[in-house]
């Protein structure tokens, strides 16, 4: 039990000797090193600039009253109308995360001036040059700044329970950093799409003017197009657009016709060639 002791603590001591060695060696290269001392200014300058964030995290949950609609209940247009509510505070918190990624390109330009230039040209007298290079070149990539990588969790989860409580169901969507950019800029691309085609359509509706009218009824005979029904009959008339605006149609006579109220009604939106 004794020698057993004995050469635990010899092991222990040859291991302590070592360490302190190389940590001698580490204070000399460190001391002596042009690059690692640019480094740390470099660091100093930079540290503050590229920070690591938080992720961007929210949760959002909906609940639905019957099974139907949990099962065909849309999570992914969902988390865009959500996302959407918040967008100034989710463009924020984006750019906060993009701005030290940006930055940090500089820095890794700067970090491989330094390495290409200055890594590998110092020395000691007391260390072999081969020892010393090892050293620093390990020591010089340790203390490289840490990517700022972005990160998100945006979470929409929507849930059923059966009215006795006998079954309970959930799904959820889940946006990482990436995902949040592209859905957030997808969402406000399709609002954008919206709103030109709801204002194209308002100016196409604008051109229906009474002249406009009434130059279609006379081309019409004052007739429904489709079955016949005048308005010496006391039948109401309408001017129809034959593709709708709704679907891109115009407002010109190429695309109008006269129709009766009943059909009218009954073409809706149609287009009815």
């Amino acid at each position: 039990m004794t020698l057993v002791f004995v050469a635990v603590i010899i092991v222990l001591a040859v291991a302590l000797a070592w360490l302190l060695v190389a940590l001698k060696r580490r204070q000399l290269v460190r001391g002596s090193s042009d690059a690692l001392n640019r480094l740390e200014e470099l660091n100093s300058r930079s540290r503050s600039l590229v920070p690591s964030a938080n992720p961007i995290s929210h949760a959002y949950s909906v609940s639905v009253n019957t099974k139907a609609k949990f099962d065909r209940f849309d999570l992914p247009s969902r988390m865009s109308v959500n996302v959407l509510e918040s967008e100034l505070w989710y463009l924020q918190e984006i750019e906060m995360r993009l701005a030290p990624t940006r930055f940090f390109r500089t820095y890794n330009l700067d970090f491989e001036a330094i390495e290409f230039g200055s890594l590998g040209r110092s020395s000691h007298p007391r260390l072999r040059d081969e020892k010393y290079a090892a050293i620093e070149k390990k020591d010089f990539h340790r203390r490289k700044l840490a990517y700022p990588t972005p990160t998100a969790r945006i979470i929409t989860t929507v849930r059923y329970t059966s009215p006795k409580g006998q079954n309970s169901y959930s799904k959820h969507v889940e946006w990482n950093f990436e995902q949040l950019q592209h859905g957030l800029h997808a969402a406000q691309a399709s609002r954008a799409r919206q709103s030109t085609t709801a204002a194209l359509r308002q100016r196409e509706r604008s051109l229906m003017t009474s002249g406009l009218r009434v130059t279609i009824l006379k081309r019409d005979d004052y007739r429904c197009r489709m079955c016949g029904a005048s308005a010496a009959d006391g039948t109401v008339l309408h001017i129809d657009h034959i593709t709708p605006v709704s679907h891109d149609g115009l407002t010109v006579p190429e695309n109008l016709q006269t129709l009766c109220q009943s059909c009218n009604l009954g073409k809706s939106n149609r287009f009815v060639g």
